[in-house]
């Protein structure tokens, strides 16, 4: 029987446990799920663990919210959840896999769908056929434009520059004040281990368009990339998302990755028949999910399912689980948590 974990806790806000070289060594030999880079890096994070491996979390009033998965080895996983559990009395899990999700229900928890994540297979993929047609043209026009797509570091293309088109575009966004968190670790301006950054630039020089990706491991070795953020200037040509999305796929596929994860739709395709759910939170889910004026005002929720569903790539659905009622004040403070109100 293998010896219980000896657990290292961070009570205080400011503190951790794990410097950043070993949080990265954690995640190159675990890191197999589309938010591990997250989980490792995100600032304002607290995590709770041992030497083999950790959660993370952040605290709203009494409620302890964790992000994904325990970045462990999968042995472990039961162990840790069982001692973060029994630890703090008001635990909130959001974006956990089917995997996670089951170890909670046998610990008690209420477990409910929260949206699908979407995957492309690199070495399956492809953009012939007529679903993949607005990729095609978005690639052409991209080309006769004289558009050109690089991949550089941050000092190559100027940090000025990517604020300038990152500010632009939240100028487009539902919420412009803010960037969402914690479901979406905050961009960084800066170049980042094994993070990929593509720019598109005009035949001027001047960019125009981003797009960087997130590590996915196993093993010790990076296997594919989540799209972590896309982001371009208002006046560009509304397909360019198309076409560096396309590039940087291209680009992974000659390096033989595995795959291209697209991220969470949040809410969508819930249907709650596997696991004992909490009817509140379903209602509340789908109720978000479906309002026009929160899709239009707050998020659009509607629309990034509906444009992750042209890539025609294979969905797998994440969980949110908790063990302490009511829901009503727990998907108040996921909403808080998230920074969507």
């Amino acid at each position: 029987m293998p010896a219980s974990p000896r657990i290292v806790r961070d009570d205080a806000a400011s503190a951790s446990p794990y410097s950043a070289d070993v949080r990265a060594s954690l995640l190159r030999q675990y890191g197999s799920f589309t938010q591990a880079y997250a989980v490792a890096f995100q600032p304002g994070l607290r995590y709770f663990g041992d030497t083999r491996g950790f959660i993370a979390y952040r605290m709203v009033g009494r409620t302890a919210f964790v992000l994904a998965d325990p970045l462990c080895p999968p042995a472990y996983s039961r162990d840790l959840l069982r001692l973060f559990v029994s630890r703090f009395k008001d635990p909130c899990f959001m974006q956990v896999s089917r995997r996670t999700a089951e170890i909670l229900a046998s610990l008690d928890f209420t477990v409910n769908e929260m949206g699908t994540e979407a995957c492309i297979d690199l070495s399956t993929h492809t953009f012939a056929g007529r679903k993949y047609r607005t990729f095609r043209l978005a690639a052409n026009r991209a080309a006769a434009k004289g558009y050109v797509t690089r991949e550089c570091t941050v000092a190559e293309v100027g940090e000025g520059e990517i604020k300038a088109v990152s500010a632009g575009w939240r100028r487009t966004r539902t919420i412009k004040s803010r960037e969402i968190s914690f479901l979406n670790r905050p961009i960084v301006f800066d170049d980042e281990p094994d993070v990929r950054k593509f720019f598109m630039f005009e035949p001027s020089g001047r960019l125009i368009a981003l797009a960087f990706f997130d590590p996915v491991y196993e093993a010790g070795r990076v296997v594919g990339y989540l799209t972590a953020f896309r982001r371009h200037l208002p006046d560009a040509d509304p397909l360019i998302n198309y076409a560096i999305t396309s590039h940087a796929i291209e680009t992974f596929r000659a390096e033989g990755r595995k795959w291209l994860f697209l991220g969470l739709s949040p809410l969508a395709d819930i249907e709650d028949k596997e696991f004992r759910h909490n009817r509140i939170t379903r209602r509340g889910f789908r109720f978000i999910y479906k309002n026009s004026l929160f899709n239009r005002y707050i998020f659009p929720f509607q629309g990034i399912a509906a444009h992750k569903r042209e890539y025609g790539a294979r969905t797998e659905q994440t969980y949110f689980a908790f063990n302490t009622l009511p829901a009503l004040p727990r998907l108040i403070k996921a909403l808080w948590v998230t920074r969507l109100i």
